[in-house]
């Protein structure tokens, strides 16, 4: 007698165990989507989605239809090109798994911090048939990034400061550095952490990352042109 196969946690999903984890679980992957809270979606090998959920529709797609749109216009990502040489590594099998924070795009105007894992499909072939796409949301970040996508949030003055604060530069360094007194600069920072709702400056860089206002994988850190005025 044949034994049922298992259908895998979430947990599984995301780390998965042994050699060829997607082509040994495609049908539990088939049921997980289907059932699933999670967003979800089945994108094709250039990247265009073939079908999504109803959480991926809702969350994402809004009035617009989802199918046949590129991965990449429901997110923004600070560093695309290196998300995309991943999606490259795990369509040519060298890896079966991504993970990687981005920013959804419920709207134009409302960004939604998340964790995207991906995972490729073989559907009882070896070469990788399509991938599956999960978007978790930080919800603890979301409100942030939603207000701080509506404006403009930073001066140029404001970013550099910040830039400064991501690199761990003191007070009297960035007051040096940008010919500002030291009260002109703890304003700045007070004025920023205010406005990312950031009890200090460890907790000022984490969020400036979360939303999307620094710039993931880049040293030295950036700010993302559209939240400077």
């Amino acid at each position: 007698m044949t034994q049922a196969l298992a259908e895998p946690t979430y947990q599984e999903l995301r780390y998965p165990a042994g050699p060829s984890p997607a082509h040994r679980h495609a049908d539990a992957y088939r049921s997980l989507f289907e059932r699933s809270g999670i967003c979800m979606a089945s994108v094709d090998l250039a990247l265009r989605v073939q079908e999504a959920n109803e959480p991926f529709r809702r969350d994402l797609g809004g009035a617009k239809e989802t199918v046949g749109r590129e991965l990449f216009d429901f997110l923004r990502v600070s560093t695309q090109t290196t998300l995309r040489r991943q999606f490259v590594r795990l369509i040519e099998g060298r890896n079966e798994r991504i993970t990687e924070r981005v920013l959804g795009l419920r709207s134009e105007e409302c960004l939604m911090p998340a964790q995207l894992t991906a995972v490729s499909i073989r559907d009882r072939s070896p070469l990788v048939s399509s991938i599956l796409v999960m978007l978790q949301w930080d919800e603890t970040a979301a409100d942030t990034a939603t207000r701080t996508a509506r404006q403009k949030v930073l001066t140029d003055l404001d970013a550099r400061i910040l830039q400064g604060v991501a690199m761990g530069m003191s007070t009297v360094n960035l007051a040096a550095k940008l010919y500002l007194s030291r009260q002109g600069v703890e304003y700045h920072v007070a004025t920023m952490m205010k406005k990312l709702k950031a009890p200090n400056r460890a907790a000022l860089v984490s969020r400036a990352y979360a939303t999307g206002v620094l710039s993931a994988g880049m040293w030295p850190p950036v700010v993302a042109q559209e939240f400077i005025k």
